[in-house]
């Protein structure tokens, strides 16, 4: 009986310890593999970031590029790098700077024309207000919308010529308006009757007519009548008679010239 009880396993023993022995966990290989697992290095914020763009970007422009071509759009353009950029030709480049500094020029002309005008000062004609060489900014499209007014300092064209055979203008004051009867009589100018009142001269200063003779005019609806401050040295409406609308150039707005009288005259 005991000799019976020492026999061999039988055939289903030995599978069942052979397959136990297969899947048996080995320690010595899973700690080899958990310090390799620990000595790798780990990716943190840009890193991380630019390692996800690497691995995914590409997918990304290919489902990218899918998607377009399944909704018809057209994905065949793509940006050009800058050695694929064609440079830009010295001929294009002069002809865009022309074309600019022609547009600039054309502007500043229109400007000049019919906004403001710079002038110089000329003469005595206007001293002390305003005196020879002081630069002058005119205002040519306010009265566009607002009428000029008495004392107002004006530009304006008359029908005397200078040497180089080109129409004088004259940088006057507005004494008379359209309608207004003026008199100069005995040194003093008179408004519809009344002597008027000129803050902006010396008490001192006299108004005559050539020879001392008498002025009466009753101007037109479209006429101006125009003094120089410097009553004995202007060349104005009292030789050159009233100033038509349409002959008065604009307001002298501001003088940026001399720098030690600078501002509205």
């Amino acid at each position: 009986m005991q000799a019976m009880e020492n026999k061999e396993p039988s055939n289903t023993e030995a599978d069942l310890s052979e397959i136990n022995s297969q899947h048996r966990i080995r320690p010595p290989k899973l700690q080899a593999q958990s310090q390799n697992m620990s000595s790798s290095p780990v990716l943190r914020d840009e890193e991380a970031v630019d390692t996800l763009r690497e691995a995914f970007g590409e997918q990304e422009r290919k489902l990218d590029h899918a998607l377009k071509k399944s909704l018809g759009l057209d994905d065949s353009l793509e940006i050009r790098t800058k050695k694929d950029r064609k440079p830009v030709s010295r001929l294009r480049s002069a002809l865009s700077f022309v074309l600019t500094l022609a547009i600039c020029v054309v502007l500043a002309l229109l400007f000049t024309r019919f906004v403001l005008q710079r002038n110089t000062v000329s003469g005595i004609s206007m001293e002390p207000t305003l005196t020879e060489k002081d630069e002058l900014f005119v205002d040519k499209i306010s009265h566009l919308w607002r009428d000029y007014d008495r004392s107002e300092l004006v530009t304006a064209r008359t029908d005397k010529k200078t040497i180089d055979g080109k129409t004088m203008v004259v940088i006057k004051r507005i004494i008379g308006l359209p309608g207004e009867t003026i008199k100069i009589s005995e040194g003093a100018v008179y408004l519809n009757g009344e002597e008027l009142a000129e803050p902006y001269l010396d008490a001192s200063v006299a108004t005559y007519v050539a020879a001392n003779s008498f002025l009466e005019v009753t101007l037109a609806e479209d006429e101006y009548f125009l003094l120089g401050d410097n009553r004995t040295e202007s060349y104005d409406s009292r030789k050159f008679g009233p100033v038509k609308e349409a002959d008065l150039i604009g307001r002298v707005w501001f003088r940026f010239y001399p720098f030690d009288r600078f501002g509205k005259p």
